[in-house]
């Protein structure tokens, strides 16, 4: 009995301090941007008052991330993510089960003096190989032609853009590439070269990912380049940009070009539904300073605009439109020193681009998104008379041989789910999806006959190598029967499946299986893929990357349809006689195997100290069942190219990427790139190629073993900022041909001089008159490097070897106009 005086203050002493001990919650976390727009792979933090260690998660594709053992009291919340501003808030308790934070896209001008851009993170979630600039990097990045973005992905180091403005990524020919726009596919239907045009002031970011990515891009084995673009907010918005014409002094004072850009953005009504509409148009004059002066200039003019429109239909259920058009044109395409005016012809190449996507995000956090669209690419290429044309070791003459009118468009549906995350020995995110396409190419082709000439001879003013009298000044003459008009289609089918399976907080694996299927060589295609991340410390500031996995490319319907493109008869004149030959084509898809890439990699990225971010990197690509023609039993009267799967491409790259970010979007950028481009079979034979050879391996045009890249802006005084931009890399190779233009050397053989380029501009931002005003001047090519673009590769001219046109130093300066303070 004397017990129970001392058991009943201790049980009291035990309900009190069990009244008092902290109960966890579950704490849910949702993202979203200024558009009530999930935001994906997000890093949230929860700091505690107490020194103990902070909780952290990322978000998924619905924005949602979830703290499952949070102990109540008062927590600060901490949520960035590259290219938005840092989002910071308090809750006193984490008894309320969930809470939204709202995360703004980077502006050019802040519109508060207490925002912080979010500092750049080593992502967990990140299985895929990516590089990326913000669209305040293709704005603040100097380069030459800052209207057209092709120029700007050069700074992206597994990207090398040719002279021709096309892409290769990771050693890639263009056609391997997929070009996503908002998430839908814009590359050329037929030929699959990148064409889109949209204004470089529209881009929130361009990523382009030449490994690891996921199942849902198909249809391309060198990699994807994923442009997004913006939208409207709640407030009115207006940026105008170069809108000051400039002039050149190239054998004289000439207009220069003009570039200007109008980009205007706001709300249709507030909070619900945003308008977005980027303009540009560029008017270029430029001058070839080898040719005569009133002989050395070309006109090229582009107008394009993009309009998008979004609405929240209902606070899960987003609409989005867009709508898109290009018109280009190009008075004399090619002018050169070897090409003259008058032997150029006129290009112009309009295209249209449209879509409609619907996002529906469920309750549980699963994710419908269903999108339809279409694009055009038109081209209409014309000769500019019909004199004879003629082809001699120095120049060209007469009137441009080929004149072509074609069409390829691409009619899409899409449809991508993403299913709520499921707990089995860890997280798993599923999602899933298809797509269907049907692709149509159209093509009616008109050739005149070329005349080949020996070195110093000349044709009659109206004659060809057929009306002049002996001894011929002729080396070769090429005639094209007539090509029919042509028209092929194609349809595509594409599934794939893919499951993100987070078994420890620093361990994650993506595995992926994706199906396609096309009209034209209706084969079955699995595509199996497998990547993996690993956090090395518990403060992610080291991760380790590696994935391997099968791509396979669309049906390149360039190459099917070049057995209908036409034939070629040469004659040769030779002192012992040659009968004419026929060059033709052929295919047969049905007996070709489906081609593909063996696509691996493995990535360490580290945080070192002084928030330097290291990259390192190396990707290895082997492709197999290759489409290329072929000579196939060659004989004195027939050369016959069949289209085989026999092309090898081997690819390897190393890379070493560095980056540091300072206050006010000061930031610079380093990487170096080792690597090779090769196949066994390198050369492209069609009707318009008139070189004769069998195929042979060698490096492809783009192949650039050493390449240095760096780009960055910095601050100077009194508000003044510094922006550069440099490429170093090794010459491409070329081949060198006879004056029959027969192969003498074996492929890429020879090589450019190595081609170095430093671009300097200072910029200031300033208040005048009401208004936000930015006024950049600077250099580009300060060295006045000269980086050949042409050269004479005919080994019978006196100018063998001789190279031409080059973009030597020039000024250029430019004005944006940013709106009202």
């Amino acid at each position: 009995m004397r017990a129970r005086p001392l058991l009943v203050p201790a049980l009291a002493l035990l309900a009190a301090l069990a009244h008092g001990a902290q109960t966890p919650h579950r704490l849910s976390v949702i993202v979203l941007n200024e558009n009530a727009v999930a935001v994906p792979s997000a890093r949230v933090t929860l700091l505690p008052p107490s020194p103990a260690q902070a909780l952290r998660c990322e978000t998924g594709i619905s924005g949602f991330c979830e703290f499952p053992h949070v102990p109540d009291g008062p927590w600060q919340i901490h949520v960035d993510k590259e290219g938005y501003y840092s989002a910071v808030s308090s809750i006193e308790s984490a008894a309320s089960s969930e809470i939204e934070v709202t995360l703004h896209h980077l502006k050019e001008i802040k519109e508060t003096v207490d925002v912080h851009e979010s500092p750049p993170m080593i992502e967990s979630s990140q299985t895929e190989s990516q590089e990326r600039l913000t669209g305040i990097d293709v704005i603040n990045i100097p380069y030459p032609s800052t209207h057209d973005y092709r120029n700007v992905l050069n700074y992206i180091p597994t990207v090398l853009v040719d002279p021709y403005s096309q892409v290769h990524v990771a050693g890639s020919q263009t056609y391997q590439t997929i070009t996503m726009l908002d998430g839908l596919n814009v590359t050329q239907p037929s030929n699959g070269q990148l064409l889109l045009h949209v204004s470089t002031d529209a881009f929130r970011s361009i990523r382009v990912e030449p490994s690891r990515y996921s199942a849902e891009f198909g249809k391309g084995s060198g990699g994807v380049i994923l442009l997004e673009t913006g939208i409207g907010d709640d407030h009115y918005r207006f940026i105008a940009t170069d809108f000051i014409p400039s002039w050149q002094n190239k054998n004289g004072w000439a207009f220069d070009q003009v570039n200007p850009r109008l980009t205007l953005s706001g709300p249709i009504v507030k909070k619900k539904i945003w308008f977005f509409d980027a303009l540009d148009g560029a008017y270029q004059n430029e001058i070839v300073t080898e040719l005569p002066v009133d002989q050395n200039e070309d006109v090229v003019t582009r107008l394009g605009n993009l309009a998008k429109v979004q609405a929240n239909l209902t606070s899960r259920n987003i609409l989005t439109t867009s709508f898109n058009l290009n018109e280009f044109h190009d008075q004399h395409a090619g002018l050169s020193p070897q090409n003259p005016q008058t032997s150029t012809p006129s290009v112009g190449q309009p295209a249209y681009q449209g879509g409609i996507k619907d996002q529906h995000y469920f309750a549980g956090g699963a994710l419908l998104e269903v999108a339809f669209a279409f694009n055009r690419y038109d081209l209409n290429q014309i000769s500019r008379g019909i004199e004879p044309y003629f082809i001699s070791p120095e120049t060209a003459g007469g009137n441009y041989y080929l004149t072509a009118h074609t069409r390829a468009d691409r009619w899409q549906v899409v449809s991508n789910v993403y299913l709520r995350p499921r707990e089995w020995h860890g997280r798993h995110d599923f999602k899933g999806g298809m797509d269907l396409d049907r692709l149509r190419y159209d093509a009616n082709y008109l050739r005149t006959p070329i005349s080949y000439l020996r070195e110093g001879q000349t044709l009659p003013t109206t004659g060809d190598c057929l009306t002049v009298t002996p001894p011929s000044p002729c080396s070769r003459y090429s005639i094209f029967p007539g090509a029919p008009a042509l028209t092929q289609y194609n349809s595509e089918v594409s599934g794939y499946a893919q499951d993100r399976w987070l078994l420890t907080q620093r361990l994650l694996l993506e595995a992926g299986l994706r199906y396609d299927w096309d009209q034209l060589e209706r084969r079955s295609r699995f595509s199996p893929r497998l990547a993996a991340t690993w956090a090395l410390d518990s403060g992610g500031n080291t991760k380790l990357s590696a994935g391997l996995g099968v791509y396979y490319d669309a049906t390149a319907i360039f190459l099917v349809a070049r057995p209908r493109a036409g034939t070629r008869i040469d004659q040769f004149f030779l002192p012992n006689g040659q009968p004419p030959v026929l060059s033709s084509f052929s295919a047969d898809l049905h007996s070709l195997q489906a081609p593909r890439v063996w696509n691996e990699s493995l990535a360490l990225e580290r945080k070192l100290p002084a928030d330097i971010y290291l990259k390192v990197e190396y990707i290895r690509k082997r492709g197999i069942h290759g489409f290329v023609y072929d000579l196939t039993g060659p004989s004195a009267t027939n050369a016959s190219f069949a289209l085989s799967n026999t092309r090898q491409d081997h690819y390897d790259g190393f890379q070493i990427n560095g980056r540091r970010a300072f206050r006010n979007g000061h930031m610079i950028a380093a990487s170096y790139v080792r690597s090779h481009a090769r196949s066994n079979q390198v050369l492209d034979f069609n009707i318009d190629n008139p070189q004769f050879s069998s195929q042979q391996p060698g490096p492809y045009p783009w192949d650039t073993p050493n390449r240095f890249l760096s780009y960055g802006l910095l601050p100077l005084v009194k508000r003044f900022d510094l922006a550069y931009s440099t490429e170093i890399h090794t010459g491409v190779p070329f081949n060198v041909v006879n004056d029959q233009q027969k192969l003498v050397e074996p492929p890429g053989s020879r090589r450019f001089p190595t081609w170095f380029t430093l671009n300097t501009h200072v910029e200031k931002r300033f208040h005048a008159l009401g208004y936000y005003w930015a006024i950049r001047g600077g250099f580009n090519n300060v060295t006045g490097r000269k980086n050949w673009i042409f050269v004479n590769n005919d080994i019978k001219s006196p100018d063998f070897l001789m190279f031409s046109v080059y973009n030597g130093r020039a000024f250029t300066g430019r004005i944006r106009f940013l709106g009202r303070k």
